[in-house]
Protein backbone atom coordinates (compact mmCIF):
# COMPACT_ATOMS: atom_id res chain seq x y z
CA UNK A 1 0.00 0.00 0.00
CA UNK A 2 1.40 3.40 -1.03
CA UNK A 3 0.99 6.24 1.36
CA UNK A 4 1.21 9.94 0.48
CA UNK A 5 3.31 11.68 3.08
CA UNK A 6 3.01 15.44 3.47
CA UNK A 7 6.07 17.29 4.64
CA UNK A 8 7.96 20.58 4.72
CA UNK A 9 11.70 21.00 4.47
CA UNK A 10 13.81 23.91 5.61
CA UNK A 11 16.85 25.60 4.16
CA UNK A 12 19.54 25.47 6.80
CA UNK A 13 22.73 27.47 7.06
CA UNK A 14 23.99 30.47 5.10
CA UNK A 15 22.92 31.53 1.62
CA UNK A 16 26.03 31.02 -0.52
CA UNK A 17 25.48 32.46 -4.01
CA UNK A 18 27.69 31.76 -7.03
CA UNK A 19 27.54 33.37 -10.45
CA UNK A 20 29.94 34.21 -13.27
CA UNK A 21 30.77 37.73 -14.47
CA UNK A 22 30.55 38.61 -18.14
CA UNK A 23 33.90 39.11 -19.90
CA UNK A 24 33.48 42.88 -20.35
CA UNK A 25 32.64 43.26 -16.64
CA UNK A 26 35.72 41.26 -15.70
CA UNK A 27 37.90 43.49 -17.90
CA UNK A 28 36.51 46.63 -16.24
CA UNK A 29 37.18 45.20 -12.77
CA UNK A 30 40.75 44.23 -13.67
CA UNK A 31 41.46 47.85 -14.60
CA UNK A 32 40.57 48.92 -11.04
CA UNK A 33 43.28 46.69 -9.51
CA UNK A 34 46.80 47.92 -8.83
CA UNK A 35 49.69 47.15 -6.54
CA UNK A 36 50.29 50.91 -6.47
CA UNK A 37 47.08 51.55 -4.54
CA UNK A 38 47.07 51.77 -0.74
CA UNK A 39 47.91 48.55 1.13
CA UNK A 40 45.01 46.85 2.91
CA UNK A 41 46.94 44.13 4.78
CA UNK A 42 46.49 45.62 8.26
CA UNK A 43 42.71 45.00 8.05
CA UNK A 44 42.90 41.43 6.72
CA UNK A 45 43.58 37.89 7.92
CA UNK A 46 45.47 36.82 4.80
CA UNK A 47 49.11 35.80 4.87
CA UNK A 48 49.54 37.63 1.58
CA UNK A 49 52.14 40.28 0.76
CA UNK A 50 50.12 42.24 -1.80
CA UNK A 51 46.61 43.18 -0.68
CA UNK A 52 45.52 46.60 -1.95
CA UNK A 53 42.42 48.77 -1.79
CA UNK A 54 40.04 49.22 -4.71
CA UNK A 55 37.84 52.28 -5.19
CA UNK A 56 34.41 51.16 -3.91
CA UNK A 57 32.62 53.83 -5.93
CA UNK A 58 34.06 52.49 -9.18
CA UNK A 59 33.53 48.76 -8.62
CA UNK A 60 30.02 48.95 -7.13
CA UNK A 61 28.23 49.94 -10.38
CA UNK A 62 29.77 46.92 -12.12
CA UNK A 63 28.75 44.37 -9.49
CA UNK A 64 25.56 46.04 -8.25
CA UNK A 65 23.13 43.93 -10.38
CA UNK A 66 24.57 40.75 -8.83
CA UNK A 67 24.35 42.06 -5.26
CA UNK A 68 20.80 43.20 -5.94
CA UNK A 69 20.01 39.74 -7.33
CA UNK A 70 21.28 38.17 -4.08
CA UNK A 71 19.07 40.42 -1.94
CA UNK A 72 16.03 39.72 -4.14
CA UNK A 73 16.51 35.94 -4.13
CA UNK A 74 17.33 35.75 -0.41
CA UNK A 75 13.69 35.80 0.81
CA UNK A 76 13.00 32.53 -1.02
CA UNK A 77 15.93 31.00 0.85
CA UNK A 78 15.97 32.76 4.21
CA UNK A 79 12.21 33.27 4.47
CA UNK A 80 12.66 36.97 5.30
CA UNK A 81 13.44 40.13 3.40
CA UNK A 82 16.77 41.87 3.27
CA UNK A 83 17.11 45.65 3.13
CA UNK A 84 16.96 47.49 -0.17
CA UNK A 85 19.90 49.86 0.35
CA UNK A 86 23.29 48.41 -0.63
CA UNK A 87 26.48 50.10 0.55
CA UNK A 88 29.91 48.78 -0.42
CA UNK A 89 31.96 49.64 2.66
CA UNK A 90 35.34 48.44 1.36
CA UNK A 91 36.90 46.45 -1.46
CA UNK A 92 40.40 45.11 -2.04
CA UNK A 93 42.46 42.91 -4.34
CA UNK A 94 44.59 39.94 -3.23
CA UNK A 95 47.62 38.98 -5.32
CA UNK A 96 48.26 35.53 -3.84
CA UNK A 97 51.54 33.82 -4.74
CA UNK A 98 53.46 30.65 -3.91
CA UNK A 99 53.11 29.51 -0.26
CA UNK A 100 50.75 32.35 0.69
CA UNK A 101 47.36 31.51 2.19
CA UNK A 102 44.22 32.89 3.74
CA UNK A 103 43.51 31.20 7.11
CA UNK A 104 40.00 30.46 8.37
CA UNK A 105 38.26 33.78 9.02
CA UNK A 106 35.05 35.80 8.74
CA UNK A 107 34.36 39.40 7.72
CA UNK A 108 32.49 42.32 9.26
CA UNK A 109 29.24 43.98 8.13
CA UNK A 110 26.37 42.04 6.47
CA UNK A 111 27.53 40.48 3.20
CA UNK A 112 30.90 39.74 1.65
CA UNK A 113 31.98 38.70 -1.81
CA UNK A 114 34.92 37.30 -3.70
CA UNK A 115 35.57 37.63 -7.44
CA UNK A 116 38.33 35.77 -9.27
CA UNK A 117 40.11 37.69 -12.02
CA UNK A 118 43.09 35.41 -12.73
CA UNK A 119 44.11 31.82 -12.03
CA UNK A 120 47.65 31.06 -13.30
CA UNK A 121 48.17 28.15 -15.69
CA UNK A 122 50.78 26.61 -13.38
CA UNK A 123 48.22 26.52 -10.54
CA UNK A 124 45.65 24.85 -12.80
CA UNK A 125 48.25 22.19 -13.62
CA UNK A 126 49.13 21.79 -9.93
CA UNK A 127 45.44 21.21 -9.17
CA UNK A 128 45.17 18.60 -11.93
CA UNK A 129 48.19 16.71 -10.59
CA UNK A 130 47.12 16.93 -6.95
CA UNK A 131 46.37 13.62 -5.20
CA UNK A 132 45.29 14.99 -1.80
CA UNK A 133 41.64 15.33 -0.79
CA UNK A 134 41.89 19.14 -0.87
CA UNK A 135 43.25 21.25 -3.70
CA UNK A 136 45.90 23.97 -3.68
CA UNK A 137 44.36 27.43 -4.19
CA UNK A 138 40.89 26.06 -3.46
CA UNK A 139 38.40 28.18 -1.47
CA UNK A 140 36.45 26.60 1.39
CA UNK A 141 33.23 27.96 2.89
CA UNK A 142 32.61 26.39 6.31
CA UNK A 143 29.35 26.73 8.23
CA UNK A 144 30.19 24.57 11.24
CA UNK A 145 33.43 23.25 12.69
CA UNK A 146 31.57 20.39 14.41
CA UNK A 147 29.61 18.57 11.69
CA UNK A 148 27.42 15.62 12.55
CA UNK A 149 27.32 12.43 10.51
CA UNK A 150 24.82 13.54 7.85
CA UNK A 151 25.44 17.29 7.92
CA UNK A 152 26.65 19.29 4.97
CA UNK A 153 28.66 22.04 6.64
CA UNK A 154 31.11 23.08 3.96
CA UNK A 155 31.45 23.71 0.26
CA UNK A 156 34.73 24.04 -1.61
CA UNK A 157 35.44 25.36 -5.08
CA UNK A 158 38.33 25.35 -7.50
CA UNK A 159 38.03 28.92 -8.75
CA UNK A 160 38.01 30.08 -12.36
CA UNK A 161 38.40 33.60 -13.72
CA UNK A 162 35.02 35.33 -13.58
CA UNK A 163 33.63 33.30 -10.66
CA UNK A 164 31.73 35.54 -8.24
CA UNK A 165 30.61 34.39 -4.77
CA UNK A 166 28.34 36.37 -2.43
CA UNK A 167 27.78 35.18 1.15
CA UNK A 168 26.96 36.32 4.68
CA UNK A 169 29.98 38.09 6.18
CA UNK A 170 29.82 35.75 9.19
CA UNK A 171 30.44 32.64 7.04
CA UNK A 172 33.88 31.17 7.75
CA UNK A 173 36.10 30.69 4.72
CA UNK A 174 39.73 29.95 3.91
CA UNK A 175 42.09 29.43 0.98
CA UNK A 176 44.77 26.75 0.73
CA UNK A 177 48.30 27.71 -0.23
CA UNK A 178 49.83 26.47 -3.48
CA UNK A 179 53.38 25.74 -4.60
CA UNK A 180 53.43 26.75 -8.27
CA UNK A 181 54.48 30.04 -9.86
CA UNK A 182 52.14 32.87 -10.78
CA UNK A 183 49.55 35.09 -9.11
CA UNK A 184 46.09 33.93 -8.11
CA UNK A 185 44.20 37.23 -8.15
CA UNK A 186 40.93 37.74 -6.32
CA UNK A 187 38.87 40.72 -5.26
CA UNK A 188 36.88 40.87 -2.05
CA UNK A 189 34.61 43.35 -0.37
CA UNK A 190 32.18 43.93 2.49
CA UNK A 191 28.66 45.26 2.14
CA UNK A 192 26.17 46.85 4.50
CA UNK A 193 22.49 46.16 3.74
CA UNK A 194 19.85 48.48 5.25
CA UNK A 195 16.38 49.77 4.46
CA UNK A 196 16.66 53.05 2.56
Amino acid sequence: MNKTVKYNYFHWGPFLYKTVLELDELKKIKKLCSKKSRKHNNKLAGLIKHEHTIDSKKILPIIYPYIQSYTEVYPTYGNKDMGNKIELVEAWVNYMTKFESNPLHTHGYDLSFVIYTHIPKALKKEMENNSANTNPGEIFFIYSLNPQKYDTTQHSFIPKAGDFFIFPASLHHKVNHFQSKGERISISGNLKITNG
